[in-house]
């Protein structure tokens, strides 16, 4: 993974290995190298990117047959059995934008509700480092808080399903799960008061994602670099389809 040859990506080891068990593949070697162009570890859906993209991969090479669903599926259930994600091969998989995913499920499976992006809108993300997902999935009263926060959330970006209202409940969500360090409070409040619209804590991660309206992402980066964090920043566009039911 970059390069790291001591990185233990476990995520997409349990999927390839399950690609292949259900495929009964004949026994041999594999040597996967990917690049990612995000933080890994910091909630950014980097191990549902790297376990998707590896199954395909193998797939492809070793010349197993099936739809993209079923190829995708083993990503899914690795993911869901490692506890690195929220569900997220199915909306990196699936869709694209921004939204919220209604019916939850393997890739094919789950439903997606978009919400419109305004021209010109951007992400800026700080990270300062990776966060263990699975001592927070793996902790009950953690999960439970999650399920809890999380239907409440979805219920009010339903009731109005614009980028607004998701972010906001998506700030809302952070805030009340309790999982923000000081320095992630610190660089969130950094993000709004340099210009950001809304700044919410990765899901999860020692990061913050900031939207920002056309023509306040500079400021807002800006401000983040200078952040006695030194966190890594980047922007990104949204890109998508028309909102609706996906």
């Amino acid at each position: 993974m970059d390069g790291d040859r001591a990185y233990k990506a476990r995520t997409t080891l349990r999927a390839v290995r399950l690609l292949l068990k259900a495929n009964n593949a004949p026994e041999g070697q594999i040597s996967i190298d990917q690049t990612m162009q995000v933080p890994v570890g910091s909630g950014f859906g980097a191990s549902a990117a790297a376990a998707i993209s590896a199954v395909y991969a193998v797939a492809s090479a070793t010349g197993i047959k099936g739809t993209k669903d079923e190829i995708a599926y083993h990503a899914h259930v690795a993911e869901i059995q490692e506890q690195t994600g929220l569900g997220t091969v199915s909306v990196s998989y699936n869709f694209a934008g921004a939204g919220a995913i209604v019916k939850p499920g393997a890739p094919g499976v789950s439903e997606f509700v978009r919400a419109k992006v305004p021209r010109g809108t951007k992400i800026v993300t700080a990270s300062i480092g990776p966060y263990r997902k699975s001592d927070a999935l793996s902790n009950r009263a953690t999960s439970s808080a999650i399920n809890l926060l999380g239907d409440a959330a979805l219920k009010e970006f339903l009731a109005l399903p614009t980028l607004d209202r998701l972010a906001e409940e998506g700030e809302r969500f952070s805030v009340a799960l309790g999982l923000m360090t000081p320095e992630v409070v610190e660089l969130a409040e950094l993000g709004k008061d340099s210009g950001a619209s809304y700044a919410s804590q990765n899901m999860i991660g020692l990061a913050v994602h900031c939207l920002c309206p056309s023509g306040k992402e500079r400021a807002v980066a800006r401000a983040l670099r200078g952040s006695r964090l030194r966190p890594r920043v980047d922007t990104f566009g949204i890109g998508g389809k028309k909102a609706g039911v996906q």
